[in-house]
């Protein structure tokens, strides 16, 4: 007899899942992927297609062989498509060695997974109140102590994939006893890819071996915390959506921006909250040190163009009352050049027969715009075209190699040269990168 927590979770989830598309299980031969495929078999004839994925790291000689194997076997008893994949780490550093594992089993994830799909993983509660215990010794806020959620999405690579993690709140006991009773077959599967997690370890080992004994029912509270938490910060984020559509600012260079001064008119607490939601979309956040830093670089004193803040791969930066979010790559990337069609530009067919070069701007060129009657200085056009300072810096000039004049740049339009080559439909020039904004 199936047990009643089974109908309870597919109840549970069955509207998101009859969204997918596709359904793909992350297959190991352990006991909660097993009892994750069975519980998915039992309801496929009202879900959409499922499918299997192992990927198989070889770290484990032939058992990483035999566990891969066993994994196909029981895809194929369900009659489901299965994906295999081998992956080999012979050269890489043993201390980074659980990270390039992850990367690389969710890039073949992505890989194999079609458009609006799920990725079925067999996290339960007991993995949830690891991840809240280690989450508190490292001093998580409210978003980091709701722990893992049923559904979120992760990104490797070109790839975002959206998690699911239906037994989160069924402990591991239940799974072994629920498999046993249902004579499930399995492998105790040392490929378990928390293994060589010292931190982890020390939790399971030692911690709640011992908080086992006076408090038997840690797991069940430690999982009502995650959602009380995961609760907090979903409202917090409702109350930074309102904010944030009361400071947020348009622009033209594709930025996320704020306007300082209505900032400043929130409460502490409520401009601290807005700008984790401001850059949260970004999978960055702000540790309590970096914010007070913020608050003093931005806040606390009064701004400066010069003024910057660096967070991972990203700048804050300051220009005329409003904060800019930008990327902040390692090494200028250069733009491509593209053309497309547009009214009053000259035909693509003059475009064709020039020696065009794509140049980036160096200081002391003239430029003559087309509502201008005299050329000037690139610098002052630049300064009254009222750009920030780093997009001044962002600056390509598009010349003729043959004659040096130049033609046309990207944040002022067309030379005056090509006044008479104008037409009602035409080509502009555009540009491209590779590096987002």
């Amino acid at each position: 007899m199936l047990p009643n927590w089974y109908f309870e979770i597919f109840n549970r989830y069955k509207p998101q899942l009859q969204s997918k598309n596709a359904l793909y299980v992350a297959l190991s031969a352990g006991v909660d992927s097993n009892t994750l495929l069975h519980w998915l078999s039992i309801f496929k004839d009202e879900l959409p297609p499922i499918s299997t994925i192992h990927v198989n790291h070889n770290w484990h000689g032939d058992y990483s062989h035999l566990w891969a194997n066993f994994a196909r076997k029981r895809a194929e008893f369900y009659g489901f498509q299965h994906h295999h994949y081998e992956v080999y780490f012979e050269d890489h550093d043993p201390n980074g060695l659980e990270a390039a594992g992850r990367e690389a089993r969710y890039l073949k994830f992505g890989e194999t997974m079609q458009e609006n799909s799920l990725l079925c993983v067999g996290h339960h509660r007991s993995d949830q109140a690891e991840t809240l215990m280690q989450r508190l010794l490292r001093s998580a806020g409210v978003r980091g102590l709701g722990a893992m959620r049923d559904f979120n999405k992760v990104e490797f690579g070109p790839h975002t994939i959206e998690l699911f993690r239906p037994f989160l709140s069924i402990s591991k006991k239940q799974l072994y006893e629920t498999a046993t009773k249902l004579e499930l077959p399995w492998l105790e599967d040392y490929t378990n890819h928390e293994a060589d997690d010292m931190e982890r370890n020390i939790i399971r080992n030692n911690l709640f071996k011992t908080m086992e004994e006076e408090f038997p029912k840690y797991e069940a509270a430690f999982y009502q915390v995650t959602q009380f938490m995961q609760e907090a910060d979903d409202l917090l984020q409702d109350i930074a959506s309102e904010d944030l559509t009361k400071v947020t600012a348009k622009n033209d260079y594709n930025d996320h921006v704020i306007q300082l001064s209505k900032l400043q008119e929130l409460s502490f607490l409520r401009q601290k909250n807005l700008l984790q939601a401001w850059i949260r979309p970004f999978n960055l956040i702000f540790t309590q040190k970096q914010l007070t830093e913020f608050f003093r670089v931005f806040i606390e004193q009064t701004p400066t163009h010069q003024s910057f803040f660096k967070l991972e791969n990203f700048g804050v930066f300051y220009f005329q009352d409003h904060l800019y979010l930008r990327r902040v790559p390692d090494t200028e990337i250069k733009p491509t050049l593209h053309f497309e069609n547009a009214p009053n530009c000259p035909p693509q067919t003059f475009w064709g027969q020039m020696n065009l070069a794509l140049v980036k701007r160096q200081g002391g060129e003239r430029f003559h715009p087309l509502n201008r009657d005299k050329s000037q200085l690139l610098r002052k056009l630049l300064q009254e075209k009222n750009l920030p300072l780093w997009e001044r810096d962002n600056c390509w000039l598009l010349q003729d190699q043959d004659s040096g004049d130049i033609l046309w740049i990207n944040h002022l339009g067309f030379s005056k040269k090509l006044q008479d080559q104008l037409q009602a439909e035409g080509t502009s020039p555009i540009l491209k990168t590779l590096n987002p904004q």
